[in-house]
């Protein structure tokens, strides 16, 4: 079926229509028609009486666009396994993500509440709250062996994804602490290292049922080609390549389920979590906008024996909805805090009611003090909530370019007022306190996530602030002065970095990626006056501070460093890098005692990083303690 198309009952499968199949009568259609929902209907009872117990393999697709799969239309996608997996199942053309960030996507996924509700709300900065349980907790304690195989450090175990798990397969690898140490670092696992940490655990199950939970980064930007370009690719072709290479993993686990007879017993999910805008709307990647190039992701679901190949479904579902919808296929009580909603009756072919999305982004505010954005979808109409509202109506408008929120301001106020009645509906809870070590913070950095820290709203009103969408070539902008910096054009980035800075002084992000070029040119007086004017600008975060404290200490003003540190940790006291700068400047300045301290501080903090033991382990010579 054409992307677009309609047929049938919203909410019900769509299968080929009888009368199209060559040789088949149209008297037969109604005999035709009822066997196969009776099909359909006797497998799904059989998979998921609660006896049966069925696995779950459960592939998490970063950065995919429904668009982009052959199996929503795209002619030149080559997604094969993707493909299958939709002629074996069944494609939702509507499901969407609550939020276009990796780690609060996630969150949502695996405890099937809403981004406030669970409390990690952007990438970096807080985990899932610790009195939220999760999917692989809930599984697990029925007896399921659970693992999980993740791609990025944005989903590092910290993060709090793991709790549940058997074996969480991140991949940590400690780093040194200094934020300056241009060591490579792995950003992410490519798709085929995933895939065979997955397979060698999966080849080493035994008859006890599995949740396995496979995570696969590639398509994030910056897009790599299989072959090597002779000039820069165009981003839609590398993308597609990204993709396609991702599809090729995704056909390795599905390849060893068939040969190790274990497609008739697994429940198969394929679902991607937000889309990239590519430059639609002005946003060529995610995180800042709301619009349905970043918010409407693929979703595939086949059951054991595949009954109702090739069902299409046009229910309204998002990823809120995932965790309901195992626990009923499972056959087991979904949490009565759950904010989703099971789809299961959908895949049994059943039309399924429709149901409002809550979806939202913090992104715009932690990163650049501009204003957060949020907003409802109910049928074909979608209100983002910003300083400047937009309503839209998706099936006459389905690439969102007209707002009608001036003409219809009997349809703005109606989804503006079901927004609010969502909103009040939640249990708000603030996410876990987390302690990023300088190498995390660093690799997230490299993600294109939270670099410099959150930046300060002044006290502003989200109506008060800069709208996205008007700042959105900013994004733009920063990303490819970033891009200036890493090749060494430092000039160019200077220079793109001053205009911004002048275009959006709230942004501390972009002050603070001035200030860090200045420091890795070596030229510290430059550093130094702008991590002065961020300490008095964005007086109430630790990382002016802190960047200042760690420049002065290369000009040889330990006083004033140490005076800075203090500052720091008087405003967040669990930065390592924070305490081990005190102990160098202590340090340099003669005071051991001192330096030592600080050292042991850091280590408590988090003992596996490299600097604090070693810088503790020089003064600790010094003073003559050589056994310790």
């Amino acid at each position: 079926t054409a992307p677009g198309q309609r047929h049938g009952v919203r909410g019900a499968l769509r299968v080929a229509r009888p009368a199209e199949i060559p040789g088949v009568k149209k008297k037969h259609i109604v005999l035709i028609a009822a066997v196969a929902v009776l099909a359909v209907a006797a497998v799904f009872r059989r998979a998921w009486h609660p006896e049966t117990r069925p696995n779950v393999l459960l592939i998490t697709l970063d950065t995919t666009r429904a668009d982009f799969l052959g199996c929503y239309g795209r002619a030149s996608a080559r997604t094969p396994a993707l493909d299958a997996l939709a002629r074996d199942g069944v494609r939702f053309t509507r499901a969407f993500c609550n939020v276009p960030l990796t780690l609060p996507s996630h969150a949502t996924i695996m405890t099937g509440l809403f981004p406030p509700e669970h409390g990690s709300r952007v990438n970096g900065v807080a985990g899932i709250s610790t009195n939220v349980p999760t999917l692989a907790e809930a599984i697990a304690a029925r007896g399921y062996q659970t693992a999980a195989f993740v791609a990025a450090v944005v989903l590092d175990a910290q993060f709090g994804l793991d709790r549940g798990c058997g074996v969480y397969d991140d991949y940590d690898v400690p780093g040194r602490i200094d934020p300056q140490d241009e060591m490579a670092l792995i950003r992410y696992r490519r798709g085929n290292e995933v895939a065979d940490a997955a397979l060698a655990w999966l080849k080493g199950r035994s008859r006890q049922p599995f949740f396995c939970w496979v995570h696969f980064f590639d398509p994030h930007r910056p897009y790599y080609l299989d072959e090597e370009p002779t000039t820069p690719p165009d981003p839609v072709r590398a993308y597609e390549a990204e993709i396609a290479f991702m599809d090729r993993q995704i056909a390795r686990l599905m390849g060893y389920l068939r040969e190790a007879r274990l497609a008739g017993t697994t429940v198969v999910i394929a679902m991607g979590y937000h889309g990239e805008g590519l430059n639609q709307h002005g946003e060529d990647e995610h995180g800042l906008l709301l619009y349905d190039e970043v918010m409407r992701v693929p979703l595939l679901v086949r059951l054991p024996g595949a009954p109702g190949g090739g069902a299409v479904s046009d229910a309204t579902v998002s990823t809120v909805d995932i965790l309901p919808t195992l626990f009923d296929l499972l056959g087991m009580p979904a949490p009565a805090a759950t904010s989703g909603r099971s789809f299961g009756r959908a895949l049994r072919g059943e039309s399924l009611p429709e149901s409002p999305v809550y979806f939202e982004t913090l992104f715009p505010l932690t990163e650049y003090g501009w204003s957060p954005l949020c907003g409802v979808l109910r049928g074909n109409g979608k209100y983002i909530r910003a300083p400047r509202e937009e309503l839209y109506d998706l099936r006459r408008d389905p690439t969102e370019t007209n707002n009608l929120a001036a003409a219809g301001p009997g349809d703005l106020a109606a989804l503006h007022g079901l927004l609010r009645d969502m909103e009040r509906r939640m249990r708000i809870r603030t996410g876990s306190e987390l302690k990023v070590d300088a190498a995390t913070r660093r690799a997230l950095e490299s993600l294109g996530y939270a670099g410099g820290g959150a930046a300060a709203a002044n006290g502003k009103t989200a109506e008060t602030l800069r709208d996205p969408k008007d700042a959105v070539w900013m994004r733009r902008v920063f990303m490819d002065a970033e891009e200036d910096a890493r090749e060494g054009r430092f000039e160019q980035a200077r220079e793109a970095l001053v205009k911004l800075v002048a275009a959006s002084p709230e942004s501390m992000a972009f002050h603070y990626k001035l200030g860090k070029l200045f420091f890795d040119q070596n030229r510290f007086e430059e550093a130094v006056q702008v991590f002065e004017g961020m300490t008095t600008r964005f007086a109430d975060n630790y990382a002016p501070h802190y960047d200042l404290g760690k420049t002065l200490i290369k000009r040889g003003a330990y006083d004033r460093a140490i005076a800075e540190l203090d500052r720091a940790i008087a405003l967040d006291d669990r930065k390592v890098e924070v305490y081990n700068n005190l102990g160098l400047a202590h340090l340099c300045k003669g005071d051991l005692p001192a330096a030592t301290k600080a050292f042991r501080r850091s280590i408590a903090i988090d003992a596996r990083q490299v600097d604090p033991h070693s810088n503790l382990g020089h003064v600790l010579l010094q003073m003559g303690q050589v056994e310790e």
